[in-house]
Formats: structure tokens, sequence, C-alpha cells
């Protein structure tokens, strides 16, 4: 969920507010809203459908930023967002205006009126499915020559698989959303590489993919040709997200060399490090002095995402005596990190979210509500590493006023006279 929300939210979460509980969301009715508006779901210009347990936003960026540097005019679907829902679809790599984003709202409430009853469909219009659908079908109005999809919340299950996607971007699936995407590691990476069909001719992969995503691959996509990104050189995130980022790249250069009939040319390091150093991706590893401390804010969930973001933290040589800020709902795995802190020098905080729990959290570990640990830290540390979900990183790019608008450092966006599309 966002820090902020804005008037014209209310549709996109109608459905869902009303329904959700007796109904489950519904693909089908989906597809019934998608044909209300008119969104041409195969449409003439190149989709690449991102998908994953962790690190899609990078991903997202990453390709989006390179189309552009390739000359395209890019759209962009991504989630959740951090401050505003208007983040969720963007114009090369910027987020709706406010205007648009109120007469986009206004279209789909007017759309929802002409839907079925829920009853008769067996189920409700999801909001991630909303924005994806409707986002889509602006940014496809607003004559983009490249779309880049990010899934809600699952592949098959998502509405991305109503989309033909030419290229899937899978990257690195685990054991994330049990019991809502699927049970198991397998039945979570069918589900989300399910979101590719008989139309998906390429997809690319970290080479740290595990297992059962490929045999997913193989087995739903047998036909697409594969693209393994290598480990690159640290391009300023750390390990993982840079992986993420190159893969990124990988995909846009791809796409590209697919639509020109070129064989795919891999980035060189040297470019992939330019780019990202203008690539602005808050809640990776971000960097901030807020509030009279030193802060690293990073969206880890994972031992491995927790532990990357801690060496990311040391190798800065800013956050030696740091302490740490984390926040893991039940739905995470919050034991398999907490032999990575130090139990004297971190807190456990707790949000508001109805729909969260907090059980998991040991009871001799300092626990606080979200706001009373900020004060707590105000008071304690000058250095913070800032460690939790999405709706967590939200918050605290709204406390530390962190630019969430810019995926590119303004100033740094292509410029289409250099473009070689």
């Amino acid at each position: 969920m966002p820090a902020r929300h804005l008037p014209g939210d209310e549709p996109f979460f109608r459905e869902w507010n009303e329904h959700h509980g007796p109904y489950t969301r519904s693909r089908s009715r989906a597809k019934i809203f998608a044909r209300a508006i008119g969104l041409d779901t195969s449409p003439s210009v190149p989709v690449i459908g991102v998908v994953g347990s962790k690190g899609k936003g990078s991903a997202v960026a990453a390709t989006t930023q390179y189309l552009m540097t390739l000359g395209y005019t890019v759209g962009t679907i991504s989630s959740p967002p951090f401050l505003t829902n208007r983040e969720r679809i963007r114009l090369n790599a910027k987020p709706l205006p406010e205007s648009d984003y109120n007469a986009l709202a206004s279209r789909v409430s007017h759309a929802l009126t002409l839907m079925p009853p829920v009853e008769d469909t067996g189920g409700y219009l999801a909001p991630t499915g909303l924005f994806t659908l409707a986002g889509a079908d602006y940014l496809l109005r607003h004559g983009v020559d490249a779309l880049v999809i990010e899934e809600g919340l699952g592949g098959a299950t998502d509405e991305i698989s109503q989309f033909r996607l030419d290229t899937l971007v899978v990257t690195p699936v685990f054991l994330e959303h049990e019991g809502v995407i699927g049970d198991t590691v397998d039945a979570i990476a069918r589900n989300l590489c399910g979101a590719g069909d008989e139309r998906t001719r390429e997809v690319v992969f970290p080479e740290t993919l595990c297992r059962e995503a490929r045999e997913a691959i193989d087995q739903l996509l047998p036909d697409a040709t594969r693209h393994e990104v290598s480990a690159p050189k640290d391009l300023g995130f750390g390990p993982l997200t840079s992986m993420n980022v190159a893969t990124g790249y990988t995909a846009a250069s791809v796409t590209h060399a697919a639509l020109q009939n070129l064989l795919p040319s891999p980035i060189q390091h040297k470019e992939a490090f330019r780019l990202a150093s203008t690539l602005h991706l808050p809640g990776r590893s971000s960097l901030v002095h807020a509030h009279g401390t030193r802060w690293l804010l990073d969206a880890a969930i994972s031992r491995e995402g927790v532990a990357s973001a801690l060496e990311n933290a040391r190798s800065t040589g800013q956050f030696d005596d740091a302490h740490t800020l984390v926040c893991m709902p039940d739905i995470k795995d919050i034991a398999s990190i907490l032999d990575l802190l130090e139990k004297d020098r971190t807190i456990l905080a707790t949000t508001h979210e109805d729909h969260l729990f907090f059980e998991n959290y040991p009871s001799d570990w300092e626990t606080l509500p979200l706001d009373q640990s900020l004060a707590t830290m105000k008071s304690r540390a000058t250095s913070v590493i800032a460690l939790g979900t999405m709706s967590f990183a939200a918050e605290m790019a709204a406390y530390l006023e962190l630019d969430t608008e810019h995926w590119i450092s303004p100033g740094s966006e292509p410029c289409p006279d250099k473009a070689t599309k």
C-alpha cells in the first residue's frame, strides 16, 4: 500500500473493498473489463513482462531506462508504489500527472458501471489488475512504442497473463506469497512463468535462477529462446540488485534485437555502469540523511537480501556503528535473518495495517510500533539500516522524504537525437 492515498484511488479499490472475503479476484471478469475499455492486449508494440519473487522493480526500471536509451517511448506498469499510486503507471519513467490520473480514475469508474454483477463472474476486479489493465490502455493511447509490465501478484493468475508477452523476464524465485500464488517453490515458479504463452519468444533470467523456475520455463515455454544473464561486476547497488539491473538491461537489448532482426548484443560493463550511475532505485540500498540521522533503506525480505543490504551498508564505511530497524510481518521468515542482526542494536517494528500480523517476533527482542521506533532511533542512533517489506519501505520513503518520482536522475534522461532505434 502507498504511503499517501489520492482521491483518484477509489475506483481501483472499489470492488476489492466491497467483495474481498466472500469472493476472490476473477480473471474472467478482468477480460470483460479489458473489452469494456477497448484495451488491446496484443498491441503492435513489443510487450515485456517481468515476474519473480524479488527484484522485479529493479529489473523493470532498468528495462525502461535502456529502452529509452535505444530511442523508445516507453510505458511502464509497476507494483507496488511507494508514495502514491500514480507511480504504478509511468510514461518514459515518469509517473502520471495527477490530472491524468484523476481522468483515468473517472474512466475506470465509468467502466465499472458497465460490468455484470460480481456474483455472475465468480469474483471481483483486483486493484493490481485494474492498475495493470487501465494503465496499459492509457499508455497505449498515449503512443508508447514499448510496454513494460510488472506482475501485480502472480503470473498465470495475474492480469499480466492477459497480454501477449514478447519477452518474459524472470527474476529470483523463492517461497514468497506462499498459499496465495502457490504452496511450494515449484508451484510458485509455474504460476509466475505461466504469465507467458506460446507467443512468448524470449525469456531472460539471471544465472542464479532456481531449479524450479528453470524447469517451469522448460515445460511452459519450450519454444522461447533463453537468455541467461551472468552476474555482472557491481553496478553500484551491491550484487543482488546489480544482478537484477543487468537482467533488465539484457531484456531491453534482447527485445530491441528481435525487433530489428539483429543478434542480441550484450551490454558492456562500462556502458551498464554508466547507465546504472543515473538509475534511481528508491528502497534498494537508498542512502539518505534525514532527521539528523544517516539511513540506508532496503526492501529486503529474504536472508540473502538482508545479508546483501548489510554488506552494502558496511561497504560505504558509514554504518560501522549502525542500529537496525526491521519490519517483517508473519508472512515473512523473520527467524531466518535474526542471526544476521545484533539483538541489542535492533528494533523490530510493527505497522498499523489490518491485514498484517507480527506474532512471530521473538519476545526477547525490542519491539515497538513504527512511529515509536522512529522516535527511538532518532534519539539513540546516528546511523540506521532499515530493512523490510515494500509497504514498510513506502512508509519509510515518506518519513525520509525520498524522491520516488524519478527513476532516472533529473537531467540524465536519454536524448531522442542520440537514439539508436
